[in-house]
């Protein structure tokens, strides 16, 4: 994962309610997972990222919900899904990659349609904000912290 990449899911992290962090966890799994395909010929940054990528599925089933009904369901297939990764890794395969990948983008696409129903606060209070566009160069958007960052902390 790049820093670049990183630097944008930190951000959304920032300022993302509970239904979008779990959009951005899907999206930083998926990466993970394609990481790992790149790194296939290299044993110990594929079993890196798939370590990682099991971290973040461990994290999805942490935070079910089992008062509503899917999240048995869910549930399962995190475990198939942590089961696939498990065996890729001792078999050193990332064919079986594919299909983990696509069971989590259409997950995440099921998150997303709910997200649009979700309006509440952002979970993360008193971060910076944000504003892109404002300045922009000829290959590049600028983003400014529109409260300035002064004061971000405790004074003793």
């Amino acid at each position: 994962m790049t820093t670049e990449l990183k630097q944008e899911y930190a951000r959304g992290i920032t300022q993302a309610n509970k239904t979008q962090l779990i959009i951005i966890l899907y999206d930083i799994t998926i990466t993970y997972l394609r990481d790992a395909q790149e790194a296939a010929k290299d044993f110990d940054a594929f079993s890196l990222q798939l370590s990682y990528a099991g971290r973040c599925l461990e994290e999805l089933i942490s935070n079910l919900h089992y008062a509503y009904d899917p999240a048995r369901e869910l549930k399962a297939i995190y475990l198939s899904m942590k089961k696939t990764l498990r065996e890729a890794k001792l078999t050193g395969d990332a064919s079986s990659l594919d299909k983990v990948i696509s069971n989590l983008e259409t997950l995440r696409d099921a998150y997303h349609q709910i997200a649009d129903q979700d309006s509440s606060e952002p979970v993360m209070m008193h971060t910076q904000t944000v504003v892109s566009g404002l300045t922009y160069g000829k290959n590049s958007l600028s983003e400014e912290l529109a409260d300035g960052g002064g004061n971000r902390g405790f004074r003793v």
